[in-house]
């Protein structure tokens, strides 16, 4: 049932429907201003079999003049911007159909008067009787510009549906590129998670830890979320607290002393939808780089919290500066890179990051205005 009215609701405003609103309403203009004159002037022209004769084959030259120029000279020369092309035909178009006005209204004036009938172009000439060529020409002078200044509405019509139809076109490949970039720097993310935790398991094994088993199914249900769930563009603020936590304690089973560690998910409320995995780089640059310094005092505090639409996401970790490697220095990965860019497609402006580092402590800070 809700198909079929959707069919019916389609059907009723599409573009074949509004144009065919535009005619009737026209006709009934035309049709109503006779009306009303005969019944001020009692000419007796609407009784006339010719008047209808007359109106209807004036609408059909109208509307070809319209759907001429609108479906194929506007299409295939302004489109093209074969402006030349499109002046020259567009006034033989006008020629022909105005030359054909006024041989209809030369042939309806021979049976009633013609000169007094509200006209489907709303424009209103006297014919003579006449039919040499000059006759004709003379005849048909109000025509040809009451005609051309329908071409023009209707063509200046054509250019603002084709500029809002390539503005959409433009709007949908814009839309398609940031998702398919969304979807790639995910893609990267959810490697660079999987070979980290499998590392971590490694160290599990080697130790024949009994947190192995309770690690694999955490992160069985880690990778579920990463598959299944991750791929939309929105998800729960419960859903993404519940991976978190269950990734924060993943993480945690190869720490021995873990007092130092510090972790806060809040929310001013629970039915916050947030794009999925921006906490990860933040989290997941912690441990790889505040756990991995030998001291007795090792320290990392993460929040993530929602207040008033505002998501803001720190950390603080312990650091140690730059490894140097083969002489040069090499820094993270490719988490917060994709974070930054993440941000810059999601929420352009919106969004800011500020990092500070010196010999002792890291810190980052990213605040989003949802």
């Amino acid at each position: 049932m809700k198909t079929t009215l959707n069919k019916i609701y389609k059907a009723l405003t599409g573009r074949l429907a509004k144009n065919i609103y535009l005619w009737l309403f026209l006709g009934y203009v035309v049709f109503d201003m006779n009306y009303n004159n005969e019944h001020v002037y009692h000419r007796g022209i609407i009784y006339s079999p010719w008047y209808y004769w007359f109106i209807i084959t004036g609408f059909l030259l109208q509307m070809t003049l319209v759907y001429v120029n609108n479906l194929w000279l506007c299409p295939r020369y302004l489109h093209a911007r074969r402006y030349g092309r499109y002046t020259l035909y567009a006034s033989v178009l006008v020629f022909i159909i105005s030359l054909a006005y006024t041989i209809g209204g030369k042939i309806a004036g021979m049976h009633f008067d013609v000169d007094h009938v509200q006209q489907a172009g709303f424009v209103t000439s006297p014919v003579t009787k006449g039919w040499t060529f000059w006759d004709l020409l003379t005849d048909m002078q109000t025509y040809t510009f009451g005609n051309a200044s329908w071409l023009f509405i209707f063509t200046m019509a054509w250019y603002m549906q084709d500029y809002a139809r390539q503005r959409r076109a433009a709007e949908q490949a814009e839309k398609k590129q940031v998702e398919a970039e969304l979807n790639f720097l995910k893609n990267q993310i959810n490697p660079h998670f999987l070979f980290n935790t499998l590392n971590n398991l490694y160290g599990l094994a080697l130790k024949h830890s009994e947190n192995a088993p309770g690690a694999i199914l955490k992160l069985s249900s880690i990778l579920r979320y990463l598959l299944y769930e991750s791929n939309t563009p929105m998800v729960s603020f419960e859903k993404e607290k519940e991976i978190m936590q269950a990734y924060i304690e993943l993480e945690l089973l190869r720490i021995t002393d873990s007092e130092g560690l510090h972790f806060s998910v809040s929310a001013d409320r629970s039915d916050y939808s947030i794009p999925p995995l921006l906490w990860m780089p933040v989290l997941e640059n912690l441990f790889k780089h505040g756990t991995r310094i030998i001291t007795n005092d090792m320290r990392g505090d993460f929040k993530f919290a929602i207040t008033d639409n505002k998501l803001t996401i720190s950390s603080t970790n312990n650091y140690k500066g730059a490894v140097q490697i083969n002489g040069s220095k090499k820094e993270g990965g490719i988490g917060l890179a994709n974070l930054s860019k993440r941000l810059e497609l999601l929420y352009p402006k919106k969004y800011k990051i500020e990092q500070h580092k010196d010999d002792q402590d890291y810190s980052i800070e990213v605040k989003i205005d949802l």
